[in-house]
């Protein structure tokens, strides 16, 4: 499998002004349609669909991931699941994130005792190498 990538429009986006969603996040898709049209929101939607999978499969020795499809694989995100561990929750390990810099994941939802990871096109293998060492 691929390691995570970024998607080629947004390597670049500091020389681009950015749009700004919800609570002042980026709204990436909006500059990926701007910059490279459907064609690439296409290709940017691959590159989140190829991490989530590279982090599903990272992690599957260590967590449970909810919600495979055809061929093993996930969607643009992955559901970990965290009910197997007794003294530890799923609201540690996001705290535990937030400690080493990270966005927590989505927590609880859709399943209680879980966490949503979604990583997007804009993430570099680079930046998932500390995800995946956090401790």
């Amino acid at each position: 499998m691929s390691p995570v990538t970024r998607h080629p429009s947004l390597r670049h986006r500091r020389r681009r002004r950015r749009t700004v969603g919800q609570r002042g996040h980026p709204a990436d898709f909006v500059d990926v349609y701007r910059h490279d049209g459907a064609d690439g929101l296409t290709e940017a939607t691959k590159f989140a669909i190829l991490n989530a999978n590279y982090i599903a499969k990272r992690l599957e020795n260590y967590f449970p991931t909810l919600y495979r499809g055809h061929g093993n694989l996930v969607a643009h995100e992955c559901i970990l699941d965290l009910r197997q561990f007794k003294s530890v929750t799923a609201e540690d390990v996001a705290k535990r994130l937030m400690d080493y810099g990270f966005h927590a994941p989505t927590l609880s939802w859709p399943v209680a005792g879980t966490l949503m990871v979604e990583p997007t096109e804009s993430e570099s293998k680079v930046r998932a190498g500390p995800f995946f060492a956090t401790r």
